[in-house]
């Protein structure tokens, strides 16, 4: 989901548009400024409207350009120049009110001000700004306030209104989608540490249960020490993997290859069968989720096989692609009986939700004897 969040093309026209509007204001501002009733010059009058003008615009792009997001000094630096930039411009409106480019400066000054300050004082400055322009009108312009140039700062306070209204919307939006992704994760770590806990903890009782009673009747004590040596291994097994859900809680997360090579060998260290992994193709830095889901299918099905297919033999087959990673987990089907374990069954289903949120693609299904999980994700 990309809702109230601009994606790059979006941007690029933004930015394309802003400077379209900043090269246009800037040449009709220089163009009527030439043609006014009181033109720059470097002698008398219009030596003051070159220093005021100077002023005017170093104030605003002062203004504009220091970076209000750092810190409360910025801020209140960056909120001082466009506030000096908007006093400074209805100075010159007073002193050359016909000249109808004066305006466009401090309209700019008000836009930036509103996405500074808190919205009541935003409008607070407006309201300020549009009876500041109507007073000067009435006094020094000789038909009274331009009302049509009232009328053009309303309309840019309900824009910058607005503006800023879309904006904490779509703040709000992208933080709603943050929460819930960390939410949907803590569910399907939550539901893999439910799954980890209730098949190492059932098969370790059903192993030491069986050596309880090897030993009480006196049989024989190889099998049994066998049933605790499994016990232990499925119990470090079982701490193993909710160490890694817990790191993944945490976002550390390694790279696809080295963790499922680690995945095999814990499959042999708890299972004493193999578990081949063939990588092909160039590996590469995945991004975040991609790794994620890669590594989280390939540990639920390597689980599922020793769950659902005791004494069976792993392979895992990580291919790195062009436009895609694809990962595929199979085995040979089981060899011994098969432990019921209460509780569990969310392997299959996390395993798909998970792929689908990065549109990806996940098939399960007999293979042979055994069982087959083909994911496919795109990168």
């Amino acid at each position: 989901m990309n809702c109230g969040i601009p994606r790059p093309k979006e941007r690029a026209i933004s930015r394309v548009l802003v400077v379209i509007l900043l090269t246009w204001g800037a040449f009709a501002y220089l163009r009527g400024l030439a043609r006014s009733d009181q033109p720059p010059a470097l002698h008398g009058f219009g030596l003051g409207v070159v220093a005021i003008n100077v002023v005017m615009i170093a104030l605003l792009a002062a203004g504009a350009r220091a970076d209000h997001r750092r810190d409360g000094r910025w801020r209140t630096a960056s909120i001082v120049l466009l506030v000096a930039a908007l006093a400074t411009s209805l100075a010159f409106y007073g002193l050359d009110p016909e000249f109808g480019g004066s305006f466009i400066v401090p309209m700019i000054a008000l836009w930036a001000l509103f996405t500074r300050l808190p919205l009541p004082w935003g409008i607070a400055t407006s309201a300020l700004t549009i009876a500041g322009l109507g007073i000067l009108g009435e006094v020094y312009r000789d038909h009274g306030a331009d009302f049509g140039l009232l009328v053009a700062f309303l309309g840019v306070t309900l824009g910058a209104v607005a503006s800023s209204q879309g904006a904490a919307a779509r703040e709000a939006t992208r933080r709603a989608e943050a929460a819930n992704a960390v939410l949907a994760e803590r569910s399907h770590i939550a539901r893999e540490i439910h799954d980890i806990l209730a098949h190492s903890l059932s098969a370790q009782i059903v192993h030491l249960e069986g050596a309880r009673l090897l030993l009480a009747r006196d049989g024989d004590r190889v099998q049994a020490l066998d049933r605790v040596e499994r016990a232990g291994n499925l119990a470090r097994s079982g701490l193993e993997e909710t160490k890694r859900a817990l790191a993944t809680l945490r976002g550390e997360i390694p790279e696809p290859k080295d963790a499922i090579a680690e995945l095999a060998e814990e499959f042999y260290a708890s299972t004493g069968r193999p578990c081949d992994v063939e990588v092909t193709g160039v590996p590469r830095e995945l991004p975040a989720q991609a790794g994620l889901t890669v590594v989280r299918t390939a540990q639920e099905a390597l689980t599922n096989v020793r769950k659902h297919a005791p004494g069976a033999r792993a392979h895992v087959a990580l291919r790195y692609l062009g436009d895609r990673v694809e990962l595929e987990v199979t085995d040979s089907g089981a060899t011994e009986s098969v432990i019921e374990l209460d509780g569990g069954g969310y392997g299959l289903v996390g395993m798909r939700e998970r792929a689908e949120l990065i549109d990806g693609t996940l098939i399960t299904g007999p293979d042979g004897k055994g069982f087959r999980v083909s994911l496919k994700v795109p990168v």
